[in-house]
C-alpha cells in the first residue's frame, strides 16, 4: 500500500464555465472566457477507500444561454505518493469533452466516471450523519446569518472562535495533505495576518445562491461565476482572500456547523 496516496486532478478548460465535483464534492467552478490549465488536489473529497465518482458540468459563460463554439474541458486524474517527494503512480481517467456542434449549440453537457482510491486515513465525514438539508426550515436565511456570525468574529478579532468554528475542516485539509500539527496552525496564523494587514474590506453580495454538495447533506452560499460568497479585500494590493467554506446540520446541534 502506498503510504501517502495524493490524488490529482490536472484539467484544461476554454471557453465555458465548468464544475468538477469528486463525490458530489465541487473541487473546482469556474467562469472562463479565455483558456486555463492546471492541476489541483483532490484528497480532502475523499473519505474513505473505495469507489469515488466524479462529475462533470460545462455550461454557458456566464450571461449566455448556450456553449460557445470553443468550449472545452479535458481533465485526467493522477496518483503519486507523496512520502518522499511527488512519485507518481498511476494515471486513471482521462476525458475530453465532445466538440460543440455549431449549428446546434447546447446549454449543458454532463459527464460521469468512476475510479478507486485506497487512503489510509479518516476524514470527519459527520455530514453523513447530519440532516438533509431540503428538510429544514428557511435554509437561506439561516445560511446568510451562519456567514454574517463568521464576519462579526473576524471583524471583532475573534480568532480563537473562528478557529473552533472551523476545526472539523481544517482537521480534513490537513489530514488528507498530510500535514504535521506545525504546519496546519501556519496555515491558519497566515489567514490571520491577512486579516491583520490591510484584508478588512467584506464582500459578501446579496445575490448569492445556495450551492449544495455531498448528496444533499452540505450546502454553502456562491456568486454567480461559482466563486466563494464572501472575501475579504485588500484594497491597497487589490487582492482578495475568499473563504470557501461549507456547512451541514448536525442531528445533534440542530443548527448549522462548519465542515
Amino acid at each position: 500500500m502506498i503510504e501517502q496516496p495524493y490524488y490529482m486532478l490536472e484539467f484544461t478548460a476554454i471557453s465555458c464555465m465548468f464544475e468538477i465535483r469528486v463525490n458530489d464534492n465541487p473541487v473546482i467552478t469556474m467562469n472562463l472566457k479565455g483558456q486555463v490549465s492546471t492541476r489541483i488536489p483532490i484528497n480532502y473529497a475523499i473519505s474513505e477507500s473505495g469507489k469515488q465518482e466524479i462529475n462533470i458540468k460545462i455550461l454557458p459563460l456566464l450571461g449566455e444561454v448556450s456553449l460557445h463554439p470553443d468550449a472545452t474541458l479535458h481533465y485526467m486524474l493522477y496518483l503519486y505518493d507523496v512520502s518522499n517527494g511527488f512519485d507518481l503512480q498511476e494515471m486513471f481517467s482521462d476525458y475530453k469533452s465532445p466538440s460543440v456542434d455549431k449549428n446546434n449549440p447546447l446549454p449543458i453537457l454532463t459527464d460521469k466516471n468512476f475510479f478507486t482510491a485506497t487512503i489510509p486515513y479518516q476524514l470527519r465525514n459527520y455530514w453523513k450523519d447530519g440532516e438533509d438539508l431540503k428538510n429544514i426550515d428557511d435554509l437561506p436565511e439561516k445560511l446568510r446569518d451562519s456567514y454574517l456570525e463568521i464576519v462579526s468574529m473576524i471583524q471583532k478579532g475573534n480568532y480563537e472562535v473562528y478557529k473552533k468554528k472551523i476545526a472539523d475542516r481544517e482537521y480534513n485539509m490537513a489530514t488528507s495533505m498530510y500535514l504535521t500539527a506545525q504546519e496546519s496552525e501556519a496555515r491558519f496564523k497566515r489567514l490571520v495576518r491577512d486579516f491583520e494587514n490591510g484584508y478588512n474590506k467584506v464582500e459578501f453580495p446579496v445575490d448569492t445562491i445556495p450551492v449544495y454538495s455531498a448528496y444533499g447533506k452540505k450546502v454553502s452560499l456562491k456568486r454567480k461565476d461559482g466563486d466563494p460568497a464572501l472575501s475579504f479585500v485588500n484594497e491597497e494590493e487589490m487582492e482578495q482572500q475568499m473563504l470557501d467554506i461549507e456547512f451541514y446540520w448536525p442531528k445533534e446541534t440542530n443548527q448549522l456547523e462548519i465542515i
